[in-house]
């Protein structure tokens, strides 16, 4: 009986396990803490958990297809750009460790929500909900564990940020963050 569940949750255990592994660590969780050192923790997670979901639900639903809708070059442009706008905005943000709830130009909600709905569109994370969807054939499990995997690592990491901010200098982590969205998004418009 034990054994017969197992063998039904095994997708969503794999995919589980498989993409928390895969992201820990990643220009994901990175952009996280970054995201999470500056602004309402809340706001960031749901910016992250909602913006996974879009993509690993376009991932096990719509598959290889999307990647032939939208090219891939475009999506990294796109990627890159809003990175690095968001590195220089990151730089230029003010001098203290309170939560910057009204960013200028967009709000954190929006601005986690994007960066990270770009950054993952055509990630090994959606290409890898992809591939567990089309191997175990229960896009549902897939989809679940996906997610569930994806918003542990980043709460990981929004929980990491707040600390972070409380040890290290703003301007330090400012710095830190700002060029690693800036290498980041040169390295997607690179093709990296």
């Amino acid at each position: 009986m034990i054994r017969d569940i197992i063998m039904e949750i095994t997708p969503l255990l794999t995919t589980f396990g498989l993409i928390a592994l895969a992201e820990l660590g990643d220009k994901t969780q990175l952009t996280v803490i970054a995201l999470s050192a500056r602004y309402d923790r809340k706001k960031v997670f749901s910016g992250v958990v909602l913006a996974f979901i879009l993509v690993t639900g376009l991932g096990v639903l719509v598959g290889e297809g999307l990647l032939r809708l939208i090219p891939e070059n475009i999506i990294k442009i796109i990627a890159g750009l809003m990175f690095i706008i968001f590195g220089i905005m990151m730089l230029r943000s003010k001098e203290d460790c309170e939560e910057d709830n009204n960013s200028p130009v967009i709000n954190p909600f929006i601005s986690t929500f994007s960066m990270i709905a770009l950054a993952e569109m055509g990630d090994k994370t959606q290409l890898s909900a992809i591939t567990l969807s089309a191997k175990y054939n229960s896009p549902y499990l897939v989809f679940t564990g996906a997610v569930l995997a994806l918003a542990a690592i980043s709460l990981l990491g929004i929980l990491a940020g707040k600390k972070l901010c409380e040890i290290v200098p703003l301007p330090k982590i400012k710095l830190g963050a700002g060029a690693l969205f800036i290498l980041f998004g040169i390295l997607f418009i690179a093709g990296f």
